[in-house]
C-alpha cells in the first residue's frame, strides 16, 4: 500500500510544480541545485579485478564517490576487496559498503571492526531493518557509520531509529517511504537530530528532494540501465548530480527509446 501511497504523492507534488512553473526542488524551498552522487553498483559477485575496472567506468562518468557491495560467504574476502578499493582509490576518496542485511548483529560487529582501517564513509543495512537495537549495538560497537533505512515505510520508523542513536545517515527511498511528503518530513526530522540525509533509488527524483536539504550528504545513483529510456538523465560534474529547471520533477520517457521494446 505504501508503494502506490508513494507514486501518488510523488505526481501530486509535480503536478503543483508544474502548475506553479517551478522545478520541484525550487517548490519545496530550494537549497542547491547542485548536489554530492555516488554510484551504487551490483558487484558483490564480481572479481577483484572486474570490480576495479566498474569502478573505473564510474570514475570516467565522472563520479567522485563509490559504493560496493559486501557479505561475501568469508569476511576476509570482503576485506580484501574493501582494500583494494581502497588502495586503488586513495585516502580520503568517499567509499561507501552495502551489506544488503546480510548479517546477524555479532556477524555485523566483526565486519564493522574489521573494516575500521579502510576508512568508510558508512555501512549501508548490515542487518534486517527491523532490528533498531541491534543497529545501536553496532554503532556502539563496531566503530563505522551506519546508513539505514531503504527498507522503512513510514516517518515514525525513522523516528524510532534517529530518536535511539540508531543510525548515522537515514537513507528514506521516496518510492517506499510515502513519497516526497515522507521523504522531506523523514529529512527535516534528521536535521532536528544534526544528521546528515542520504537516498536510495529512483535518482532523477531525489535530486530535487536532496537539494532542498540543507542537511543533505549524498544522492545514490543506481546504474541499472534507465538512462536510455529517459527523455533527460541525470546530469553530473565534478562529482555533483545537477536538479534540473524543469518544471515538477522533469522527468520524461523517451518513448521512441521504449518503443523499441515493443
Amino acid at each position: 500500500a505504501v508503494l502506490a501511497l508513494s507514486a501518488l504523492d510523488i505526481a501530486l507534488w509535480d503536478l503543483k510544480a508544474r502548475r506553479a512553473k517551478l522545478p520541484l526542488y525550487r517548490l519545496l524551498g530550494g537549497f542547491d541545485a547542485h548536489v554530492p552522487c555516488y554510484a551504487g553498483g551490483i558487484d558483490l559477485d564480481l572479481s577483484v579485478d572486474a570490480l576495479l575496472k566498474q569502478t573505473d567506468g564510474n570514475l570516467a562518468k565522472g563520479f567522485r564517490a563509490i559504493k560496493m557491495k559486501v557479505g561475501r560467504p568469508e569476511l576476509k574476502s570482503d576485506v580484501a576487496r574493501i582494500s583494494a578499493m581502497r588502495q586503488h582509490l586513495g585516502d580520503g576518496f568517499p567509499l561507501m559498503a552495502d551489506a544488503n542485511m546480510k548479517w546477524t548483529v555479532e556477524e555485523a560487529i566483526r565486519a564493522a571492526r574489521a573494516f575500521v582501517p579502510f576508512d568508510l564513509t558508512w555501512l549501508e543495512e548490515p542487518i534486517i531493518p527491523d532490528d533498531v537495537a541491534g543497529h545501536l549495538r553496532i554503532m556502539q560497537a563496531g566503530g563505522v557509520p551506519i546508513a539505514a533505512g531503504e527498507n522503512l515505510r513510514s516517518l515514525w520508523e525513522f523516528k524510532n531509529y534517529i530518536a535511539s542513536g540508531a543510525v548515522s545517515y537515514p537513507e528514506p527511498d521516496v518510492t517506499n517511504c510515502g513519497g516526497v511528503s515522507a521523504f522531506m518530513k523523514i529529512a527535516r526530522l534528521a536535521e532536528a537530530f544534526n544528521l546528515p540525509v542520504t537516498s536510495h533509488g529512483a535518482h532523477d527524483i531525489t535530486v530535487h528532494l536532496l537539494a532542498a536539504c540543507p542537511n543533505r550528504s549524498y544522492l545514490e545513483a543506481h546504474g541499472f540501465g534507465l538512462d536510455k529510456y529517459i527523455e533527460h538523465p541525470l546530469v553530473l560534474k565534478d562529482g555533483l548530480a545537477l536538479a534540473p529547471d524543469r518544471p515538477g520533477h522533469g522527468i520524461g520517457f523517451d518513448w521512441k527509446g521504449l518503443a523499441k521494446l515493443a
